[in-house]
């Protein structure tokens, strides 16, 4: 009869040795892989937050309108109102849709700020302000530490305001800094759309009278770079940004 063999203690040792071994890489193996899947989807929606909000801003600066506004109090606020009290910009823009075809205007106010962390886009439901007009606030993107808004000038100057007054330049462009804790500083230029000022008179053929038509509210949206289509009797009546 044959004496059966079992496995000796120094044997079983070894093999608890490499089992734990084998264990321990795959366990922190499967750790690695999992920190990667959460630290790579926190990232992914960083960035669609970031597309998102970009997206936004640009729908909004580029439908841009040159109207001016009556606040809460009734006092005149510029069509783009740069660095001026709670916000750090704010203006009307166009092309608001209105599926339930209410009686209600295609313009709208709109505001950036950032709020704590989040960089948030303030909305109003109206153009000229009650005492009772609240804006509606959508929060945007989180980890924002600040927002600055500079105009730009003809001449490449950046100032952070113009006065309504100063007739002699108005700003071409508006320059966006979010200073956030992922993407460090994102800076947008926006193109200001050419203001057409005040049309003083018409001269009607064989009328003999002229007729004032207050034109402060068009834009004249350009095609490409070329000079824009003149416009007979036409002037800058006040800037369409700065304090009014």
């Amino acid at each position: 009869m044959m004496a059966i063999r079992g496995f000796t203690l120094l044997e079983v040792l070894i093999a608890m040795a490499i089992f734990s071994i084998v264990g321990l890489a795959s366990f922190e193996l499967l750790r690695s892989v999992r920190n990667i899947d959460r630290v790579t989807d926190r990232q992914t929606e960083a960035y669609q937050e970031l597309v998102r909000t970009l997206a936004l801003m640009d729908r909004d600066f580029i439908q841009l309108q040159y109207r001016e506004i009556r606040d809460e109090l009734g006092d005149r606020k510029a069509a783009v109102a740069v660095n001026e009290g709670y916000y750090p910009i704010e203006f009307t823009r166009q092309g608001w849709n209105n599926p339930l075809q209410r009686a209600r205007s295609e313009l709208q106010r709109v505001a950036y700020v950032v709020e704590g962390d989040s960089l948030e886009r303030h909305v109003w439901f109206v153009l000229d302000r009650a005492q009772d007009s609240e804006p509606v606030a959508q929060a945007l993107m989180a980890g924002v530490n600040a927002l600055t808004i500079y105009l730009v000038m003809p001449n490449g100057d950046r100032v952070e305001s113009i006065s309504g007054d100063d007739l002699s330049e108005l700003p071409v462009a508006v320059e966006v800094t979010i200073t956030t804790d992922t993407w460090g500083d994102l800076t947008r230029l926006y193109d200001l759309p050419v203001f057409v000022g005040e049309i003083a008179s018409v001269t009607q053929e064989g009328a003999g009278k002229s007729e004032s038509i207050d034109d402060d509210n068009r834009i004249e949206q350009q095609p490409d770079s070329g000079p824009s289509e003149e416009v007979s009797g036409a002037d800058i009546r006040r800037s369409p940004v700065g304090d009014q």
